[in-house]
């Protein structure tokens, strides 16, 4: 038996239980003259960390004997001689350490003796060894180690409080180095962490005196006022420059926005991309250098995208759509202007897409690589009405595309067909677009909803409003899709009746039905879809190779009626597979599976908002906010986005994993589930999969409680045998043979029967013991009262069949518990050493309703965690330190 002591141990005795288990023959044990025995009954104890000898004694036989362990714990760290018998070397870990020792003489029979020790390792105090900071000096290189002793090694160190002198670092083991850029006094108080089991912590307070050298430091100031200008289509590079202060330098846009396509490098201020919107897109960039205090400097600059020259008529034409233009015989569609009010043929804008449209729905006259620009006002945004003409809503379209519009205000879904057909496909080098009115400026800069887009209404029953499927190189801006009638195709009330206006499948379209093709390098960005009476995006099999990419950037989904980003075309099991690369930033996926009250307001979070008619699978309806299913050997990327207030599952990609014959792989970081009526994440792992720098609320039961959402109209309420679905599993992982997972600085709160429910593929049923692993470190995970359950708290981890901890390359180290069903640290985990148990000191953490996941200055979260190389940021863009805080923030 094993007993690892957790305090400190003064004076401990060796304690010797001697049993003599007699081996010898009859003969040997009438004559005691020669029998075998073991001698010395008294050892003296051993201190951790400090060179120990002792030497096992025998009497009688015959000689040479021969020593060995036989069963139990030897003291880690020490070594038995065979044939001396000695004991000797240096004990790694403190504690009580019992083992059955055996002597085996030279006899013919050979006899056999066996001794059974307890040998106690005293563990010393943990105490600082380095009690002064020898002093530094301004502008030059400094380098001390930090050093402690006792306790049970390794050792971690933080700051708990004050501040080192900019320049200067402290790693986790204890190394303080850097050129200090300031002179001055600069006291800290230094915690020390050991690794027994719990964690014995000192703390000592220190100071850092830098004497003032020669550096100085001069203003800051941002030296590239102009940034160079650039062309549609093609790549872009250019660099904000500053001067003074003390370098590196961080930047960052504080206002406006950098036009789509171009990125902003935080550490080196280089802007470049692709520009995929023309026009001058104006912002503000600040520089922050790494003097103490910092400096910030600002400046308000803009970079200005030209049409490209390569765009010439056919390909490449731009068509204009505007309100006050003129119909496809009054005006060529190809001027930016309005009709002039008589003639024909005349150089102005069309009124509606639909003027681009031959009588049988296809497209008259746009090819491969053109444009449609919407043209209105970009100080409002201007409707456009989808389908044919119901209820006195829309234009009457029957007379010109009699082929797919059916006669006006018939009703009873007649207009399903009449809708665009799929753009024609453009190329690597000339896309297809689709345009809104202010695309380049259509986003606030808190990515919370889109400013004046052009809309598409769907009505009368349309199929979709956009339509995307088997396209190549199209992209789309600047669109807001909804329906005028506030109502959902769910069965039950508010069920859309048949002269209503609605939009049945899809506001989006991306694939419909086993083995359609969806699109493949889509672009999305600033595209909403609202209060859709269908699923808001609808559809899978993106991309047709590797090398082909998804991307879309700041799009809503919000408030449709059956789901919101739904990537399941349905029974088409594996044959509708995903490939090459999804990429997903500033998603907002809100209160799916629900409907939006029209008319919608997207210039406004939708915090701001009303919702109604909230259904689950339970009650007929679906309710995920992001879904995708099928999967080949893809990569989802998703970032800055968020996953709420949906009735089912907030962001599910548990399935990816289903095929076992490929490797599909998901990393979301920096993103934000809460309150969704299922899982707040669902990942499968196909190959690596990772969670980074996530927050995870799971209060499932909100949408059950209509006082909390006063906006709503009543009769919104979800039945609540749709909360807390799945058992109330929170983060739910499905592995393959030989895959692994990597949960890292993510902080999760919330109720339900499990926090992390981790298991195999069903054709991979016997993934752990064929591998597959899970690395989890610097995690928060509180738990909260589940006043569904008895107010139970949720459990921690939860396995289907094995434990992947127990398999070599998991790792879980540097985890904060708090008010867990399973303890700190997570019992099934069993791997578990360095660890923290406390609250995390959640600047708001009271009401799990109400959460606030930014760190308190005395949170013992703070600079607890271990530096994990690629996570520089926190969820809030903040530069982690090192040591840097546990959870998702700093």
């Amino acid at each position: 038996m094993r007993k690892i002591f957790s305090t400190l141990v003064a004076s401990i005795t060796l304690a010797l239980i001697f049993s003599c288990l007699d081996a010898a023959s009859p003969s040997q044990t009438a004559n005691a003259a020669t029998a075998l025995a073991i001698t010395g009954t008294s050892v003296p104890q051993a201190t951790l960390g400090k060179a120990y000898t002792t030497t096992l004694k025998a009497t009688g036989g015959t000689s040479p004997y021969q020593w060995r362990l036989v069963s139990g714990t030897h003291v880690p760290g020490l070594s038995l001689g065979e044939s001396t018998g000695q004991i000797h070397g240096t004990p790694a870990e403190g504690g009580s350490f019992t083992a059955t020792y055996s002597v085996t003489d030279a006899s013919k029979p050979a006899q056999v003796k066996t001794v059974q020790l307890t040998v106690v390792v005293a563990t010393p105090a943990l105490a600082f060894a380095t009690t002064s900071l020898r002093a530094a000096t301004q502008g030059t290189k400094y380098a001390t180690t930090l050093q402690a002793t006792g306790g049970t090694p390794s050792y971690g160190f933080s700051i708990s409080s004050g501040k080192l002198p900019a320049g200067i670092t402290m790693s986790s083991a204890g190394v303080v180095s850097g050129t200090p850029t300031a002179s001055g006094t600069f006291p800290v108080t230094v915690a020390v962490k050991d690794s027994s089991s719990p964690n014995l912590t000192k703390s000592e307070s220190l100071s850092l005196v830098v004497t003032a050298g020669k550096t100085t430091t001069s203003a800051l100031a941002i030296t590239s006022a102009t940034l160079a200008a650039g062309t549609d289509g093609a790549a872009y590079s250019s660099q904000l420059k500053a001067s003074g202060g003390t370098p590196a330098y961080t930047w960052s846009i504080t206002s406006g926005k950098l036009p789509a396509g171009l990125t902003l490098a935080a550490t080196t201020g280089v802007i470049s991309g692709t520009p995929s919107i023309t026009g001058t897109s104006s912002f503000t960039a600040a520089v922050t250098d790494n003097s103490n205090p910092d400096q910030i400097k600002s400046a308000a600059t803009s970079i200005t995208v030209a049409v490209s020259t390569s765009q010439k008529p056919g390909p490449g034409t731009t068509w204009y759509i505007r309100a006050d233009g003129g119909s496809n015989t009054q005006c060529t569609g190809k001027t930016n202007a309005a009709y002039p009010g008589s003639g024909s043929g005349q150089a102005c804008a069309f009124n509606h897409p639909y003027q681009m449209l031959n009588s049988s729905g296809g497209w008259a006259n746009m090819a491969g690589g053109d444009t449609i620009q919407f043209a209105d006002s970009s100080s409002a945004a201007h409707t456009y009405y989808m389908g044919e003409q119901n209820a006195g809503v829309g234009s009457d379209w029957s007379s010109t595309l009699g082929g797919i519009c059916p006669a006006p205000n018939t009703g009873g879904g007649a207009g399903t067909s009449c809708i665009l057909p799929a753009p024609p496909s453009g190329t690597a080098a000339q896309h297809t677009r689709i345009l809104g009115q202010n695309a380049g400026s259509c986003h606030d800069s808190a990515h919370t909803h889109l400013v004046n887009p052009t809309v598409l209404s769907g009505i009368n029953n349309a199929f979709a409003v956009l339509d995307t499927r088997a396209t190549d190189y199209v992209d789309i801006s600047c669109i807001e899709i909804t329906q005028p009638d506030t109502c959902t195709n769910t069965a039950g009330a508010g069920q859309c009746g048949s002269n209503a206006n609605y939009v049945h499948y899809g506001g989006l379209i991306l694939n419909y039905g086993a083995g359609s093709q969806g699109p493949s390098n889509l672009t999305l960005n600033d595209v909403a879809v609202v209060g859709i009476a269908g699923s808001g995006i609808l559809g899978s099999e993106l991309n047709k190779s590797s090398s082909d990419v998804f991307s879309a950037t700041d799009v809503y989904v919000i408030g449709n009626g059956a789901a919101g980003w739904n990537g399941d075309s349905g029974g088409c099991g594996t044959s509708c597979e995903t490939v090459g690369t999804m990429n997903i930033s500033y998603a907002t996926i809100d209160w799916n599976g629900c409907v939006a009250v029209e008319p919608y307001d997207m210039t406004k979070p939708d915090t701001q908002n009303a919702f109604n008619y909230c259904y689950g699978q339970s009650d007929g309806g679906y309710g995920d906010g992001f879904v995708q299913i099928a999967a080949g050997n893809m990569s989802l990327n998703v970032d800055h986005s968020h996953f709420r207030w949906n009735t089912q599952d907030g962001f599910d990609g548990l399935h990816l994993s289903d095929d076992v014959k490929t490797s599909p792989a998901i990393h979301i970081s920096t993103s934000w589930s809460e309150g969704n009526a299922g899982a707040t994440f669902k990942i499968g792992a196909g190959a690596s999969s990772t969670a980074i720098n996530n927050v995870s609320i799971s209060n499932c039961r909100i949408l059950t409680t209509a006082s909390a959402f006063p906006l709503n109209p009543s009769g919104w309420t979800l039945d609540g045998a749709d909360s807390c679905r799945a058992a109330g599993d929170e983060w739910s992982f499905q592995e393959n043979n030989g895959t692994v997972i990597t949960m890292e600085n993510n902080t999760s709160v919330g109720y339900g029967t499990t926090m992390y429910d981790v298991g195999c593929a069903a054709l991979a049923p016997n993934c752990f013991s064929n591998g597959a692993t899970f690395v989890f470190k610097n995690n928060i995970s509180k738990g909260y009262a589940d006043p569904g359950n008895g107010n139970r708290l949720a459990s921690g981890f939860y396995f289907g069949m094995g434990n992947p901890f127990a398999n070599a390359g998991s790792a879980a180290d540097h985890n904060l518990w708090s008010t867990m069903d399973q303890g700190c640290p997570d019992s099934t985990i069993g791997i578990e050493k360095i660890y923290t148990c406390a609250d995390p000191g959640l600047a708001s953490e009271s009401n799990i309703n109400a959460i606030n996941p930014n760190l308190t200055s005395s949170s013992p979260a703070v600079g607890s965690g271990i530096a994990i190389s690629g996570i520089t940021t926190d969820f809030n863009g903040t530069t982690r330190p090192n040591p840097p805080a546990i959870g998702a923030t700093e």
